[in-house]
């Protein structure tokens, strides 16, 4: 089994997918997670009022988006939702869930949910790493 790469998304803020820019060869196989609540959600929740739909279909349209540009097989990318009290608890719980490679988490985390990393850190045996602290170091 291909250990996972889990990305977490943030479609409301400019800098929620630069996680994306993490991602390297060593990604076989990601697990893309975009939260249905929350203050990263607010895209989400002002996009699905317009368009009369629910949380769910907005998260899984957005998501389509991110697998598209991605341009992964199929079997590489495992694009999922999920609606929790936080995004540390959602992390854990896939975490827990799956054998992972790493964990990339956006720039826009460190401004909404402060601590985030450490916390995850402190749940997961693999690097996490959040795209802000490498800008520019290439």
């Amino acid at each position: 089994m291909t250990a996972s790469t889990l990305l977490l998304l943030d479609p409301t803020n400019d800098d929620g997918e630069s996680g994306l820019e993490l991602l390297d060869h060593t990604d076989r196989h990601v697990i893309a997670l975009v939260l249905l609540s929350g203050p990263s959600a607010r895209a989400l929740r002002d996009f699905a009022r317009s368009e009369d739909i629910d949380m769910a279909t907005a998260g899984w349209q957005y998501l389509e988006q991110v697998a598209d540009r991605l341009q992964l097989p199929p079997d590489h990318l495992l694009a999922m939702t999920a609606i929790g009290p936080s995004a540390a608890t959602e992390l854990a719980d896939i975490a827990a869930a799956n054998s992972l490679h790493r964990v990339l988490l956006p720039s826009s985390v460190q401004r909404y949910e402060p601590g985030l990393a450490e916390l995850l850190a402190g749940c997961v045996r693999v690097p996490v790493l959040i795209a802000s602290q490498f800008v520019g170091a290439a």
